[in-house]
């Protein structure tokens, strides 16, 4: 079953030739990399096309870069190259294990009818690669138990999100970044879980090295002043409430 590892880049020119080449060197064989700069104002493209000089399964897009700090844009555009039947995304400052796409599918494959989105723990690393105490999982037995969580905090870790293509097929993979700009993808867990689309949660660690610095747009969502995160808690709310 193949798979798409989309890797959305921005100004990621000290974390990415590590993070492509953990992308390329899965110990899952039917597979292929989709890099789309967001109009890096580095060097990040150039290293990556670099690497595409080596790789045949390298694919190597653009994107413009529309909405601050949101991975949106690109990530479409990757979906849009994609010739696998899951996707998985990979934040161009992190890396992953050789086994991670492996212990993915494992569990998306025992049963590919019901399990169509799944997430998994991300284990910290600092800006120099060394570790950070703890893994950060979600821990939920139900769509509903999913939903409450969801107008309290964003219940998922959006790096370790593997979506089946057919979600993508049927139009229920769009966001609303112009709206909720870097949060949009917890909104999307909110359409997703409306529309009865359970994310099933793996508690143990599968792979997935989440780096920790100054310049991630994590952080710099929350400097634009934007409670995006209660916008999203309020809409949903609304829509849920009896």
């Amino acid at each position: 079953m193949k798979v798409s590892i989309i890797i959305p880049c921005y100004n990621a020119e000290k974390w990415i030739e590590k993070c492509v080449l953990s992308a390329l060197n899965q110990n899952y064989e039917d597979k292929e990399v989709i890099v789309v700069d967001n109009e890096s104002a580095d060097q990040s493209l150039e290293i990556v096309n670099k690497l595409k000089e080596k790789y045949d399964n390298l694919i190597v897009s653009s994107a413009k870069n529309i909405y601050p700090n949101c991975w949106d844009e690109a990530r479409s555009r990757g979906y849009e190259l994609a010739s696998g039947e899951y996707f998985f995304t990979l934040a161009s400052d992190d890396y992953i294990e050789p086994f991670y796409v492996k212990n993915c599918m494992k569990y998306l494959l025992r049963a590919p009818e019901l399990v169509k989105v799944l997430q998994s723990p991300i284990r910290g690393i600092n800006a120099l690669g060394g570790p950070i105490a703890g893994d950060i999982s979600h821990v939920y037995n139900s769509l509903k138990e999913f939903k409450d969580m969801c107008l309290e905090r964003c219940p998922a870790n959006s790096p370790t999100v593997v979506y089946k293509r057919e979600l993508y097929d049927q139009g229920m993979l769009t966001t609303n970044p112009e709206k909720y700009g870097g949060a949009a993808d917890y909104d999307l867990y909110c359409r997703l879980a409306d529309e009865g689309v359970f994310i099933f949660p793996v508690n143990s660690w599968l792979g997935y090295c989440y780096r920790w610095h100054e310049e991630q747009a994590t952080w710099n969502v929350k400097k634009e002043g934007i409670d995006y995160d209660k916008m999203i808690q309020d809409f949903w709310r609304r829509e849920w409430s009896p």
